[in-house]
């Protein structure tokens, strides 16, 4: 189970520690672990169980066990299970401009701030440089685990560490901002439909009106979306409502029937239908599991 929002605008940690990690489990039959979105912070997804498919933009890497994805501040990404195991995974979720406060760290790591270089997307096992990198990322985990005291600054020097190998090892990407004009473009049409779904989802929403947002036939707009997101058009649009609706659930202010009216779904069974597809379990069995405080 999970929630996300097409822009994640909530806050990471506190704002004199923004940084915070997140455990996620999905069960073997879950295909969609983590939908398509993004945020201002960057990010480290760390595999920790199972097998996976992440998306970074219009880029996928297949993460086994082990392997970790540098998703980096404004980039959409997204995963699924294409495999029916069990996935467990952790998202290292921080501001870059906590990491540049340092003066030395603003000076090295201008680049990275202004785009021009990023950092490599995809950590693999299979490389003896990027195993150094893995095992600095299992320390952020672990150190964040524990929480000694004064742990905080424990993860910022573990951060710098992390930083300074893909320096030392000469890892940074060079250039990359300025390549592929196209691939910037058609972020910004994607993003603008997933605002409008995000803006509009409780109300009746037909293909035509979301392929009128940028300008595009149906046909064209269905495999644009789908290229560039991974999932069709309706089927994004009934996550932003399921997860709307179950976080009305969890409140525990509503009925099942008042959230899924709320959410945009206006016949009971496919509400149902989208809900257990999604939670893996039906609206009022997710009602009853966070109404008894488990």
């Amino acid at each position: 189970m999970f929630e996300f929002r097409y822009y994640e605008n909530k806050r990471h940690g506190r704002p004199n520690f923004p940084f915070q990690i997140y455990k996620v489990r999905q069960p073997q039959d879950v295909q969609q672990i983590l939908p398509i979105h993004w945020h201002d912070e960057m990010e480290i997804i760390f595999l920790d169980k199972g097998q996976a498919v992440f998306r970074i933009e219009d880029s996928d890497f297949p993460l086994h066990a082990g392997e970790a994805l540098i998703v980096h501040p404004g980039e959409l990404h997204s995963g699924y299970n294409d495999q029916s195991c069990e996935v467990t995974y952790y998202s290292i979720v921080f501001k870059l401009s906590w990491i540049t406060s340092d003066q030395a760290a603003d000076h090295e790591l201008t680049s990275l701030v202004l785009k021009s270089e990023k950092f490599p997307s995809y950590l693999t096992i299979t490389d003896n440089i990027h195993v150094q990198l893995l095992s600095r990322i299992q320390q952020i985990l672990h150190k964040y685990e524990l929480k000694h005291a004064v742990y905080e600054l424990g993860l910022k020097g573990l951060l710098l560490l992390l930083f300074s190998d893909v320096y030392q090892h000469d890892l940074l990407e060079k250039g990359k901002a300025n390549k592929h004009i196209h691939r910037s473009e058609a972020k910004s049409l994607i993003k603008k439909v997933l605002i409008y779904m995000e803006t509009h989802a409780r109300e009746k929403i037909e293909l035509d009106q979301l392929a009128g947002v940028i300008s595009l036939s149906r046909s064209h707009f269905c495999r644009f979306f789908k290229t560039h997101t991974g999932m069709r058009p309706i089927e994004y649009l009934n996550f932003i409502r399921i997860n709307n609706a179950a976080s009305m659930l969890r409140n525990g202010n509503c009925t099942v029937l008042e959230a899924a009216i709320e959410s945009g779904f206006h016949q009971p069974s496919y509400f149902t239908t989208w809900f257990k597809k999604i939670q893996n379990m039906t609206p009022s069995e997710y009602k009853a599991l966070y109404s008894s405080g488990i």
